[in-house]
This record gives C-alpha cells, structure tokens and sequence, in this order.
C-alpha cells in the first residue's frame, strides 16, 4: 500500500507502535499513515477527523504523501480516533523528540535561549453543561467499579466558599434582571471532559480549556517542548518541568541550554533559586506584587536587618508562611524603640506594641534577577521573547488546527499538541536554507520521493509559514 521510498523516512515509527499493535486479528491502520495523517490535519488546519478523512479522500496530494492510489479506500475517521486514544502519549513525546533531533542536526537549534509562554486551548466540552461539585458521596452513580469516585469532589475550604457565594449575591444584586451565575473551579466540574478547566481572562468569557506551554529556542524558532496542563493553574507552577524536560531533551543531542527567558506569569522566588542552581541564567520579570524597597526604611544585607528613618533598628525575627504557602522573613523593632518615637503611631499603628516588616525569603534572587534584566543584555532578551515565541503560539492556534482539541483528557490533549508541534517543526525543517559560505554556489542533489511530496505539500500552503 505504502511507497517504499515514501515509508523509509517514517521507519522510526513502526518500532515505536510495534508495542501496542497485535499479531493476530483484523489488520489496523499502519502507523507511518496514522501518523501522516495526523501531520496532514495539522498542516490543513483541521480539528475534525472526520473532515480530514473527506479531504484525503479528494486530495491526489494528500493520497501521493499516505502511498495511497486513487483505487484505494483510506481509513475511517473512527479508526484514526481510536488509535489516538489507545497509543500512549510517550509515544508522540517519543516522535516530537525525533523530529526535533533532525531540526537539530540541520542547524535550526542552538539551544542556548529557550524562550517560555502558554496559551489556553478551548476543550471540547460545553460550558452549559457544567455541574456543581458534591460535598459528599451521595449515590453509587458516583463511584466507579473500582470503588473510585468518577466525579471531582468539592475540595475548598469553607472560608474560599462563604467568598464565593457572597460574590455571586453581589452580582445578583447588581443586575436582578439577568440570570447569570459565577462558575469556579472550585465549586463546578465539566461531566464531559473532568480534565478541563474554566479559564478566564479579562474582557473576555469564560471558556473550558486546556494550558499549552511551549518552550521555543530563539535561534529559528523550533519548538524543543510543548505540554498540556490545567488552565486553572499558574504559570509559574509550570516553569520547572517545562525547564527539565528541555534541558534533558537538548542534552540527548549534546546541546547545552543557558538562558531561559519568559514573562511575569512565570515570576517566583523558588523558580529563580531552581534556576541559579541549575546554572541558568533565568530573565524573567517579578511580579507586581514585588516591592523592592521599603519606604523610610533601608535595608542592611550584612546584618541581614532594616534601618528606620529615626536611626533605629529591625532585627530579623523569625521564618513565617503566609495564606498563599510562600515563605518571608519577619523583621521587628524593639517596643522601648517605637514608643518614645515621635512617628510612632504614624509607622506601626496604634494597636502595635512594635513595628513589623515582611519580605519574600528569596529577596536576594529577586534582586539579581532585577540586576540582569536591567542591563542591556537583559533589555535584548525581552526583545527577543516577545518576538519569538508569540509568534510561535499564534500559528499553532491559527494555522496548525490548535484553535481547539478535538479529544477529551489532557493525556489525549498532549497528544494533539505533541503532533502538531511536529506539523510546526517539519515546516521550519523543510523550508531551511543553509546560508552560503564564501560566496560559493553548490549544486544540490535532487531530493527523494519523500522530500518531492512533501515540498509540493508545503508551497501549497505558504500563507501558513511565518
């Protein structure tokens, strides 16, 4: 069925299927046309299995690339949808991670700059049909065979709930004419897809979807990582995996990653420690609620102490946490101090016997963060990051079919990702032109059967190149 010069470049696939494929029964759909068909809906800009199987069906280029003749029947589209499900998603990292070694070994990655951003990605589930979270148990429909509950529990605390419902009495009150509710994370869950999150930004509705981080070197713009997460978690609780699997993804191909640059989403005292321990030069913005300094009050690294403005001191006190889990170092003033001074009440109250001030436990992170971003390399880098990897994030979304999953859990989410990532990182690999050195012209040999259909398959679609 399939072109034997077409299949050899895809023979690294059939190894990795042979696993998860059985020797005896009706034959599947081969894995080298699963995989390519998948590429095509990526390149087409399809979400729909079922569409996609309708324009292979009419494409003679299409059915050239799959090895197909114009005789032949392609698959259902329910058998592509069934293999997606059942092959598991080590499987696609396996591939994204070949396809990224061959972009490597022709000089599109160099690995020293992996720039870091994430996009929410609408799920394929309803906001109509979302349901509350129970409290408790209630009924065996509940829980699965296995004795495990099958529907998310309400898991925050009362204090975060009695807030949530005062904040939907408010917007009651505000407009007693429409019918609207506040919909959390917290109290509701998605019966179609558990694995969706309600994301929400502002000026905009909220929707069901999934979080797709990228990590995009800045030398060509080739995606060295891409994983799908909850929408309802921070960017900066994602910062850290997306930085080890990069690193030890480059590391297979001998490539050394120094800079990691990202925006404010990714901000955090233990991701700038993580990064200096790592040995990377991390450039990413504090937050807003960061304050590096403190009115009226100087700070003495070498007693680790505040000094006032009435010349007296804070001495630390002692590590305590706050609501958020994150750690500070306490600083007071002696009560004697605060009580003949003439700013007294002014500075620390009137209910205080001394002054106190907090500061993040990572201060000094925080302040050599600050340091590097505000040189001029620093300033360059924030160029960079903005120009490459939104860029990068808007064709996946717009042009590569990642406007929304077409498949429901985020294990099947990755594998979307995973495949059209390869669709975005093949197109920069076969549209790269070495650049001549010395002026020199050197006549190229002609490319195979496999690079002919490819080629053609790409000019057909340049207004999806960057």
């Amino acid at each position: 069925m399939l072109t034997t010069s077409t299949s050899n470049y895809f023979s690294f696939v059939r190894p990795l299927f042979e696993p998860f494929y059985s020797t005896t029964g009706r034959p599947s759909i081969d894995p080298v046309v699963f995989v390519k068909l998948l590429l095509v809906g990526h390149f087409e800009n399809i979400t729909s299995d079922r569409k996609l199987l309708e324009l292979a069906n009419l494409h003679l280029g299409i059915r050239s690339f799959l090895g197909y003749k114009l005789e032949q029947s392609l698959p259902w589209h329910s058998t592509l949808s069934r293999t997606r499900q059942r092959i598991p998603v080590s499987v696609f990292e396996t591939c994204f991670t070949h396809v990224v070694g061959l972009c490597v070994n022709k000089g599109l990655v160099s690995g020293h700059t992996q720039v870091v951003d994430s996009a929410y990605i609408k799920a394929n589930a309803s906001m109509s049909r979302l349901k509350p979270k129970p409290v408790i148990w209630s009924s065996d429909e509940n829980r699965t065979t296995l004795g495990k509950p099958s529907t998310p529990r309400l898991t925050t605390t009362a204090d975060r709930l009695q807030h949530i419902h005062r904040f939907h009495g408010n917007i009651q009150k505000a407009t007693p004419n429409k019918s609207g509710q506040l919909l959390s994370n917290l109290t509701h869950y998605s019966p179609t897809d558990t694995d969706a999150r309600i994301a929400f930004k502002t000026g905009k509705p909220r929707q069901l979807a999934y979080m797709t981080s990228v990590s995009v070197d800045a030398a060509k713009h080739v995606i060295t990582h891409i994983q799908a997460g909850s929408a309802d978690r921070r960017d900066s609780r994602n910062l850290l995996p997306i930085v080890d699997t990069t690193q030890d993804r480059l590391k297979r191909f001998g490539i050394v990653m120094s800079n990691i640059v990202a925006d404010a989403g990714y901000s955090s005292g233990e991701n700038y420690e993580y990064l200096e321990n790592r040995g990377l030069n991390g450039f990413i913005p504090p937050h807003g609620k960061y304050k590096d300094d403190r009115s009226d009050f100087t700070y003495d690294i070498t007693s680790d102490s505040y000094i006032c403005s009435q010349g007296k001191r804070l001495a630390f006190d002692r590590l305590v946490v706050d609501k958020q889990g994150n750690p500070k170092k306490r600083y007071l003033a002696r009560a004697s101090d605060c009580k003949g001074c003439p700013l007294s009440e002014q500075c620390k109250g009137k209910k205080a016997k001394e002054k106190r001030l907090h500061h993040t436990y990572y201060k000094a992170c925080y302040e050599r963060m600050m340091k590097r971003l505000s040189s001029r390399f620093g300033k360059r880098m924030m160029r960079i990051r903005s120009a490459t990897v939104e860029p990068v994030l808007g064709s996946l979304i717009n042009y590569y079919g990642l406007r929304q999953i077409n498949t429901r859990s985020r294990e099947t989410a990755a594998k979307v990702m995973y495949v059209a990532a390869m669709a975005y990182n093949l197109k920069k690999y076969l549209r790269f032109t070495p650049v001549e050195q010395g002026g020199m012209v050197i006549a190229l040999p002609i490319p195979d059967h496999f690079y002919c259909i490819l080629i053609y398959f790409c000019n057909s679609h340049l207004s999806y190149v960057m």
